[in-house]
């Protein structure tokens, strides 16, 4: 029997369950191939369907289509479907991948020779994907160390080796086609899930995703932000379970961290440090005393550096260190923009306690974290700028703690949008849609009304009253539910959660400015 690789597989189911002719492009972008790669692929397809008494006629400006009729379709697509010996073939960017993690997450030296079985492919192969991951996993601080007779190995902290390992199950690496993605609400995916058994490698990827404890992570997470008294930023949840969940498996195979006198003394000292210590008693019980308090310090480190919707409460949040500074800056800010007012702005103040120490801890620790790419909208981003670079610099001269870049340009967009609240604005009518009932409604017009006072009148108005010559009337329309509006109706709409994110008052201070 005729075998299929993946990809051919992948490209024949869609022929079958097309209506209408595809071209080589739109094939193409479905499966992330060139126009040439599926051309390639095509020849064992069409040989396959041959066999089978199928035709796939490619017409030139027309498309590629399969010629049969409707119930052949299906006793084809049947068979497609149920066979067992496929070839499972993946591109470098995967394999590369694949062989990332078998180093990430191996126990001692491998051997080459086992890395060509796992991944079928030949020496010289493996020999130049090795050398193509080792500049991802230099990022991490981590190195590939050989020697004849032993193997390979990975040289580095273990805290280093689980920042790479989250940062591949997310599939936030520089290989193409990314093999793992992070789903907010059911954590790691695996696109090649369904044939691991049919590459060992494929296999092993799949037994440690079904060890991670999400559930529990998730919960760690929870009590965590009730402990706290604030909530980690909705992108970040996800992210911070999947690190827990990684602690929790490696802790349970063995695997613990340890740290200097200092920065233990350190992470001891900040507000993390009594929920880690109750939740390292659920999670790692039996962990000899110096192990649990390193681990304890591993899981303070990790909810230290998560970004957050607000700041935890005045009690808790942040080192004395950090309040100082933000009461300097925002002096300083005030001063730049020559409105007084900014150095009280409580929602400037919030968005320095929420970003700055997080971020430094985050950089400090070398912790993963996706690159978010933030833009200032508009001409004036100078000052912003130079604001931000200002701060960053008082920052790491006082505390040692450097800010990541992504993060200064959250700051210059925390700048802007305090700017812009500050300055007097022309009233505004804003009409507010919440079809989720009388308090859900009037807690979302009350949180604007707080953290936006500028933003100018509300009026609530139902979905059904919602009539042209009412929206005409105003200068924006804000939901909570998708709006679809007439084209000649050119008035802005911003969908907001009913609990008015952060990222929703960065939104709706971008439309102000």
């Amino acid at each position: 029997m005729m075998s299929l690789t993946t990809i051919q597989r992948d490209l024949l189911r869609l022929l079958l369950r097309a209506q209408q002719p595809l071209s080589a492009a739109a094939l193409g972008q479905e499966l992330q191939l060139s126009a040439h790669q599926v051309h390639y692929c095509l020849r064992e397809v069409r040989s396959w369907l041959g066999r089978r008494e199928a035709e796939l006629r490619n017409t030139r400006g027309v498309g590629i289509q399969l010629i049969c009729a409707p119930e052949r379709r299906s006793v084809l697509l049947a068979e497609l479907t149920s066979q067992p010996a496929f070839q499972l073939i993946v591109g470098a960017g995967q394999r590369q991948q694949l062989l990332a993690f078998q180093l990430l997450t191996g126990c001692g030296p491998q051997i080459l020779s086992q890395f060509q079985a796992d991944l079928a492919v030949a020496r010289a192969t493996v020999l130049k994907d090795l050398e193509a991951i080792e500049p991802w996993l230099g990022q991490f601080q981590l190195t590939i160390a050989r020697r004849q007779h032993r193997g390979f190995w990975l040289d580095g902290a273990e805290l280093a080796r689980r920042q790479a390992l989250a940062a591949l199950l997310a599939g936030d690496v520089p290989f193409d086609r990314p093999l793992m993605a992070l789903r907010q609400s059911q954590g790691p995916t695996f696109a090649l899930a369904h044939d691991a058994r049919l590459l060992p490698i494929a296999g092993a990827v799949n037994e440690l995703l079904a060890e991670l404890e999400l559930p529990l992570a998730h919960w760690s997470v929870g009590r965590a932000e009730a402990a706290l008294g604030g909530r980690f930023a909705e992108e970040a949840v996800g992210e911070l379970a999947l690190a827990l969940a990684i602690q929790i498996q490696r802790v349970r195979r063995g695997w613990t961290v340890t740290w200097d006198d200092e920065t233990l003394a350190w992470i001891r000292s900040q507000a993390p440090w009594p929920v880690a210590e109750e939740l390292g008693a659920q999670l790692w019980p039996t962990l000899p005393r110096p192990a649990l308090e390193a681990e304890n310090a591993a899981l303070a480190v990790q909810l230290l550096a998560r970004p957050r919707d607000e700041p935890w409460r005045s009690d808790l949040a942040g080192d004395r260190t950090f309040r100082g500074l933000i009461e300097q800056q925002l002096g300083r800010i005030a001063a730049a923009y020559a409105t007084p007012a900014l150095a009280h702005d409580q929602l400037l103040r919030d968005g320095l306690e929420a970003l700055l120490l997080p971020a430094c801890v985050r950089r400090r620790f070398g912790l993963w974290m996706p690159r978010r790419t933030i833009a200032l909208q508009g001409e004036r981003q100078s000052l912003e700028r130079e604001l931000a670079a200002r701060i960053a610099a008082e920052v790491a001269a006082a505390t040692g703690m450097e800010l990541p870049h992504d993060a200064e340009e959250e700051l210059a967009l925390l700048l802007r949008a305090a700017a812009v609240r500050a300055r007097p604005e022309r009233s505004r009518h804003i009409i507010v849609v919440c079809p989720s009932g009388m308090a859900t409604t009037q807690l979302l017009v009350a949180r604007l009304r707080t953290r936006l006072p500028r933003l100018g009148t509300f009026e609530v108005v139902p979905m059904r009253a919602l009539s042209a010559e009412r929206v005409a009337e105003a200068d924006l329309i804000i939901s909570t539910v998708p709006l679809s509006l007439p084209e000649d109706l050119r008035i802005p709409v911003v969908q907001v959660h009913p609990m008015l994110k952060s990222e929703d008052i960065t939104a709706l201070s971008q439309w102000m400015s």
